[in-house]
């Protein structure tokens, strides 16, 4: 029930925007949490966006963005699939960041990247 994906990205990144590919033929109405906390599976960490995000793709696989509004600290992405006994089906995952750059007079610059996780 309530089944979820935890992507561990091996470092912290300032999460801007997190880009999902869910494959099915019905709608799958998604939370996306993005944080350092593996408790409860990441689901303690921040929700991103307006949830849950109804990720319906009828087979056309394009991308759907969800935007984490201040950008969030995070070295886990988790999907977790809301009110479904089904699975959920999962494509393919990227994600945007902000780095800070510091510069030598103490101010800093913001620089956005974007980066893609392909688990194979």
């Amino acid at each position: 029930r309530n089944p979820w994906l935890q992507i561990d990205l091996k470092a912290a990144y300032l999460v801007s925007r997190v880009r999902v590919i869910i494959f099915g033929s019905t709608g799958q109405n998604v939370n996306v949490y993005v944080g350092n906390s593996v408790t409860n599976n990441g689901l303690n960490n921040h929700i991103c966006g307006s949830p849950p995000f109804n990720l319906n793709t009828r087979f056309d696989e394009i991308w759907r963005n969800v935007s984490c509004s201040p950008p969030v600290w995070g070295k886990y992405i988790v999907l977790q699939r809301i009110m479904a006994s089904h699975y959920l089906e999962v494509c393919e995952v990227a994600f945007n960041y902000e780095l800070e750059i510091a510069i030598l007079d103490g101010s800093t610059d913001v620089e956005g990247m974007s980066y893609e996780v392909d688990e194979g």
